[in-house]
């Protein structure tokens, strides 16, 4: 459906059908192995809660002594969420009791661990408070780029800068500095990074894999872990209203605001600092900039109040071909690991109305001109013209006006089709054309217009 109730409606559900002939199918347990599992998380909630008992008031003392921890949820979120869980009726299939049960104790178990994660993060300010304090993040690059819009290949172009410093996948889901530096003297003396590596891909199924092109050790969406952290990642499950409010990512719901404007900032800026210490000097002695990729658009403006000297980066790419990409991935991406696969309808539904927020906010604030240091890459231009795309950010992003050799001038060829699960638009009820019409402005700024 449109985000505007004067717009023609773009979605229609009744076209979907859920299992096309030859789609890989993840069937959710049957109901005497879910039970089982209920009963098995259950018990493990119980130990695990007597276990972290004594840390709440480690927990609560540390709170007042370093601030809130920002990556574990809020109460109300928490509230929100039980709430939900039981409240909610999506559309067709609906949900089942198992599933309620399975989610009430997805987020029970979040809140259980809440003074192990907050403990954790502020640790590093018990151990290294001062010199984090004056650790200056200055002029960060801040890639902030629509899903599916190749601002992940990008940025792993960008990060190989020995000047710059980025969070790798598992320093974003594990911020603690302490935890950095005792790794490598521990678990790394047993466990190569490329063991790790492949330990962590073999838990993913292969539709996902060819997907996305990750790599645990590199730069990647930022947000990912603090929307698990905060229960977002439950959304999807629970129908597309609760999708569209609480996974989209131009901030399209009231009660995400602090979500955005102040979990997001203090979690971005605390990560920073510590990769930054982590980091060290760069090879010309001087302290390296910060760098994060991201689709965190609904946070822009907050960090560009926190960070008037940053650099804000986009890459705009047509849609139609962004949103197929974004269907396809969010479906077979395995965000739980009992629960089936989000409904294609759910996921059509949900993805086009964030979609469409997405890019007219993207539009509105990238073509402001209000003195933030913004710079706008197309994505035809970066396929055609690599050396030229890159050129434009090492001039206008990080203050180079030639290009160094360590920069690729062209693409590594990759492979973009015949993937295990490949919808179309049409094939989960997204009319193509009235998209297309409803971000007409859009597209022509996509081509230069």
């Amino acid at each position: 459906m449109s985000t505007d109730p004067e717009q023609p409606p773009i979605f229609d559900g009744h076209a979907v059908v859920e299992h096309l002939p030859g789609e890989p199918r993840r069937e959710p347990p049957g109901a005497p192995r879910l039970v089982l599992l209920i009963v098995a998380r259950t018990l493990t909630l119980v130990v695990l809660a007597v276990l972290t008992s004594w840390l709440w008031p480690l927990h609560l003392v540390a709170r007042l002594r370093w601030g809130r921890p920002p990556n574990v949820p809020r109460l109300r979120q928490v509230r929100r969420y039980l709430r939900l869980i039981w409240i909610v009726r999506p559309p067709s299939p609906g949900l089942l009791l198992g599933t309620r049960v399975w989610l009430t104790l997805s987020v029970i178990r979040k809140v259980v661990l809440t003074p192990v994660w907050g403990l954790a993060w502020n640790l590093d300010w018990l151990l290294y408070g001062e010199r984090l304090r004056s650790t200056a993040v200055v002029a960060p690059l801040l890639e902030i780029s629509a899903a599916r819009s190749g601002s992940t290949q990008l940025a792993r172009y960008i990060e190989d800068d020995p000047r710059l410093a980025a969070p790798t996948v598992l320093q974003a889901i594990f911020p603690y500095l302490w935890l950095w530096r005792l790794v490598p003297r521990t678990l790394g003396r047993f466990i190569t990074i490329e063991q790790a590596r492949q330990r962590i891909e073999s838990r993913f199924p292969p539709e996902f894999r060819e997907r996305h092109e990750g790599d645990p050790f590199r730069t990647d969406t930022f947000e990912g872990a603090l929307y698990i952290s905060h229960l977002n990642h439950l959304s999807p499950f629970l129908g597309p209203d609760v999708m569209t409010e609480d996974f989209g990512f131009a901030g399209t719901a009231e009660h995400n605001r602090t979500l955005w404007e102040v979990d997001f900032v203090e979690y971005l800026d605390g990560v920073a600092r510590k990769i930054l210490l982590h980091a060290g000097p760069g090879p010309d002695g001087r302290a390296p900039r910060f760098f994060a990729k991201g689709h965190f658009l609904a946070a822009a403006e907050a960090l560009a109040r926190r960070y008037p000297d940053a650099r804000f980066l986009t890459m705009i790419r047509d849609p139609g071909p962004r949103l197929r990409s974004a269907v396809n991935f969010l479906r077979v991406n395995p965000a739980d690991p009992v629960l089936p696969n989000v409904p294609w309808v759910w996921v059509g539904e949900a993805l086009v109305r964030t979609e469409v927020a997405y890019c007219e906010l993207e539009q509105r604030w990238y073509g402001r001109e209000d003195g933030v240091r913004r710079c706008v890459l197309r994505f035809s231009e970066y396929v055609r013209d690599l050396e030229g795309t890159m050129e434009t950010i090492y001039r206008e992003c990080l203050d180079c006006p030639t290009l160094p050799e360590h920069v690729p001038r062209e693409h590594e060829p990759r492979r973009r089709s015949d993937y295990m699960v490949d919808r179309t638009l049409a094939q989960v009820g997204i009319d193509e054309d009235g998209l297309d019409r409803r971000l007409r402005a859009y597209r022509e700024w996509c081509r230069g217009g």
